[in-house]
């Protein structure tokens, strides 16, 4: 802990000056004066006792300079004077200052906005006490171990706290979407809340605003406790804060609750996105999951849990893995048929998020790269700039140099101008930052659940911002400062106030200017496969119509209907809602394409199809669908039928799966006739009609795999209803409501909106933001790459000026030395350009990984229409420069040597 003394005692020094001088003195003179009364008790005279005194402590004023060196005050001393001499130097010249920090305030600002996205995708913590502490555990396949999220049952999920040693403690937790309501009178709402383990909220360290945790009597026994702890939020809408709703029973999902807890405002539950409204105990999942499979407690295959715990200390995660492994060995022996090829894992949230949501981290990854890609064009741009100030500069280093000060010293001074700009675009950059995060926000989620995806500007997006003001410092000052103290004090001090840079430091410039052209290429390239590549399928369209469709969400069971009522339900929601006015057919379905929480997955096993070794099956996204559903979303059936009324449970069970599909696991056959096992019952399904493709989870997907499945073979708890109308679909809501309130005045409807609403906020603007984002980057890249050009071409006509001089007194045209001058920035412009294309081709197949934007990740078109823009700026910012040199007065630029 001596570092952490160390940073107090030069905190103190530095923002608490005076006292720590006035209580150096006292410390001194008090020794002093006590040494004064040693001597005088010895028997010497005053005088004499205080000169001995003073010849014991070494001399006054030198213990002083000890003790303030050992207090870091002479540090900090000079600090202060870097910090003044620099502000006047950078003062003396503005306009160097305004562009170096535009430039800085430009690549900080786009990794502030771009940090702000990761943290709100990917690194945003836990609310929770010491979240770095938390660890997600849980069983996935073999095959897919390193690719897929960590799952539990509830049997598994015991016997890995009954076998474990390494843990704390582990908790269980689950989402469920219910009907709640304040009261028994009051209409359910479509709520989100949490069936957790009674440890759950105690170990992650949640102390309730008011009331108790759970009890561990009602973490034992299935259905018996009937308790509710509120989320905050839910808690201040519903019951406006009121601390007497300790003890009141609310109803969620026709059961009545008791409220035995609120949870406190910063404890938005256990999962990145979505904000839980209510926590009730695990062993109620039979009564509020309406899948008996998924819902019970006994079924060891029902993997239906996340685990959260907290590693014991000392234990490390490689340790606690070796155990893991050990369990997932005695389970799968013990239960061959459900743990066969199970591993169980542990892992870190950041890891755990990035299995969840692959794509994110890719997305995350893509971004911060060119964002980082921007702040290395800045910080060359600047270093550039420095390097072409070092020759002006030459006899003032010299000149420090030779009166005494050391190179060290130099260097902590010029890096400390350096500091002063990085800070200065770090702050100015945090409007750049702002506007990112302004743009992300456009960004919305068509659902009705309380999502809790927020970009903002926090400490944490602060103090990011500040390590890179400092790291970019060090990065673009480091070295050009380091250059400009290994000068020769003899030559300079004759040559003068300037001296010409050396053959290594030209060179190094324009190493720097092809190198900033390069990297401002590839981001255009990207910038233009990503804009052309969405473009393309934004013009191709979803495949299915997206016009006069008005969708509404119903999940019966919220209202503990049997499964016998809710497919009567449908049924006759359905058949009423054909006979409003302007409704031209009705649907139902279990999934929209795009959406968030309506996404299902099937398991699957194709005849005939040879999976890899330790894979029986693969999970494909799957719907489950009547028989109007294709001619009122409009996708085709290319070959087969389309399911018919009579596809209910007595029937023959089909499937209709997509074009994919049937040539992913039935190539060069065909697939009508062929049968594919589904769900964990491995049920036979013949494949009775082939879909045309469309897009299912993202408007620039990649062609998938998909399968239809007739809702009426296997009950669904929730559908949504499509209805297509001969006018505008907004106007079918409140007619559709009252069919709806006819039926059960009592069931909550929810999603309620348009298909083009729906499509534009899951597609289009998506589209807007990401291509916006990314072109903004490429258009700041190409931007600090033309200033970084100017200022060296500029910079090398200036050291050529008696050279134009004496070219214009003997006869030179004009037209000559612009071409003179034109000719080394457009032959760094095409060096640049050149590295740029052929580093553009390795950055689309990334890209293309990353992100599917098309089916051509191989785009030269988007190569092809970089190459004019570039072509094109770049001659503008080298021509600048090379005219102005070409109307330099002869006698005038003769007589400045």
């Amino acid at each position: 802990m001596r570092w952490l003394n160390c940073i107090a005692v030069r905190l103190r020094s530095l923002f608490r000056r005076s006292h720590v001088e006035d209580a150096l003195d006292r410390e001194l003179r008090f020794h002093l004066e006590q040494q004064i009364n040693e001597n005088i008790a010895a028997g010497m005279t005053p005088d004499q006792a205080r000169s001995a005194a003073s010849r014991s402590l070494g001399g006054v004023l030198l213990t002083k300079d000890q003790c303030r060196e050992a207090l870091g005050l002479r540090l900090i001393d000079e600090l202060r004077q870097n910090v003044h001499y620099a502000a006047r130097t950078l003062a003396t010249n503005p306009g160097f200052a305004i562009v170096a920090v535009l430039s800085l305030a430009i690549g900080i600002g786009a990794n502030a906005a771009i940090f702000s996205f990761a943290d709100a995708l990917l690194l945003r913590p836990l609310p929770v006490a010491r979240p770095g502490e938390v660890v997600t555990i849980g069983s996935t396949s073999s095959v897919d171990f390193l690719g897929s999220s960590l799952v539990s049952s509830y049997r598994d999920y015991v016997d890995i706290c009954d076998r474990s040693k390494s843990f704390d403690g582990i908790a269980a937790l689950t989402r469920v979407t219910v009907g709640f309501a304040r009261d028994a009178n009051a209409q359910p709402r479509l709520k989100l809340g949490m069936l957790v383990s009674g440890n759950l909220l105690s170990l992650m360290g949640v102390t309730p605003t008011i009331g108790r945790y759970f009890r561990a009597d009602e973490d034992q026994v299935p259905g018996r406790d009937a308790v509710i702890i509120l989320g905050h939020t839910l808690w201040e809408q519903e019951f406006d804060a009121d601390p007497g709703v300790l003890g009141r029973r609310v109803r969620i999902s026709g059961l009545d609750f008791t409220v035995v807890g609120v949870t406190p405002p910063s404890f938005t539950g256990m999962d990145q996105f979505a904000r839980s409204d209510f926590y009730v105990p695990l062993m109620m999942s039979p009564a509020l999951i309406a899948d008996p499979r998924t819902g019970s407690l006994e079924t060891r295959d029902a993997r239906n849990l996340t685990l959260k715990g907290r590693l014991k200390a000392g234990v490390s995660h490689s340790s606690a893995q070796a155990e893991l492994d050990v369990i997932a060995a005695d389970l799968e022996r013990a239960y061959p048929v459900t743990n066969k090829n199970r591993r169980l894992a542990v892992r870190t949230e950041l890891q755990e998020r990035v299995a969840q949501s692959a794509p994110d981290a890719m997305l995350v990854a893509m971004l911060s790269t060119l964002a980082l890609a921007v702040l290395l064009v800045a910080c060359a741009n600047v270093a550039g700039l420095l390097t072409s100030r070092a020759p002006a500069r030459a006899r003032e280093m010299a000149l420090r140099l030779a009166i005494g000060a050391g190179r060290s010293r130099v260097i902590r001074q010029l890096v400390t101008e350096s500091l002063l700009l990085a800070i200065a675009g770090g702050l100015l950059g945090l409007g750049v930052g702002y506007a990112g995060i302004a743009l992300f926000s456009q960004v919305q989620l068509p659902t009705d659940l309380p999502i809790n995806l927020s970009f903002r500007m926090d400490r944490r997006a602060l103090g990011f911002s500040l390590v890179v003001a400092v790291a970019s410092a060090l990065v673009f000052g480091l070295v050009p400062a380091v250059q400009a103290t290994r000068t020769d004090l003899t030559a300079v001090m004759k040559a003068g106030d300037a001296v010409a840079p050396g053959r290594r430091r030209r060179w190094g410039r324009a190493i720097l200017v092809c190198g900033q052209v390069a990297v401002s290429v590839v981001l255009l390239v990207v910038a233009m496969f990503t804009y052309r590549g969405f473009s393309q399928q934004i013009a191709n369209g979803p495949g299915y119509r997206t016009d006069h469709l008005l969708m509404m969400s119903f999940d019966p069971t919220l209202v503990r209907y049997t499964d016998t009522q809710s497919q009567q339900f449908f049924t006759q929601v359905a058949e009423r809602a054909r006979a409003v006015p302007g409704v031209v057919s009705v649907t139902m379905t279990t999934m929209i394409p795009m959406s968030n929480d309506s996404i299902g997955f099937e398991t699957v096993a194709p005849e005939g199809f040879q999976f890899p070794r330790g894979r029986e099956n693969t999970r494909v996204p799957a719907s489950r669908i009547d028989e109007h559903y294709f001619d009122t979303i409009g996708i085709s059936i290319l070959r087969g039928r389309g399911f018919r009324e009579t596809d209910g449970p007595d029937a023959p069970r089909g499937a209709i799966v997509n074009e994919q599909f049937a040539k992913h696991y039935w190539p060069d056959q065909d697939a009508i006739g062929k049968r594919l096992q589904v769900g964990a019952d491995k049920t036979w399904v013949q494949v009775v009609g082939i879909a045309k493709n469309s897009k299912y989870l993202f408007i620039a997907e990649p062609p998938r795999d998909f399968v239809y499945l007739p809702y009426r073979q296997r009950q669904p708890r929730r559908m949504v209803m499509l209805a297509r109308s001969s006018g505008e679909a907004s106007a079918l809501t409140g007619p559709l409501r009252e069919v709806v309130h006819g039926l059960d005045p009592n069931l909550p409807i929810f999603n309620v909106r348009t298909m083009a609403d729906f499509y534009r906020m899951r597609a289009v603007s998506v589209f807007n933001v990401l291509v916006t984002v990314v072109a903004g980057m490429g258009a700041m890249g190409l931007g600090l790459a033309l200033v970084g050009l100017y200022g060296l071409v500029a910079y090398a006509a200036s050291r050529r000026t008696r050279e134009i001089g004496i070219r214009m007194a003997i006869g030179a045209e004009r037209a000559t030395v612009v071409r003179l001058v034109l000719r080394q920035g457009v032959a760094l412009a095409l060096v640049g350009l050149a590295i740029g294309l052929v580093v553009s081709v390795a950055a689309g197949r990334l890209l293309a990984a990353a992100i599917p934007t098309g089916d051509n990740p191989r785009d030269l078109m988007a190569q092809l229409l970089v190459i004019p823009i570039v072509l094109a700026v770049t001659f503008v910012a080298a021509y600048v420069p090379a005219f102005q040199a070409s109307r330099i007065n002869p006698i005038e630029a003769l007589r400045q040597e």
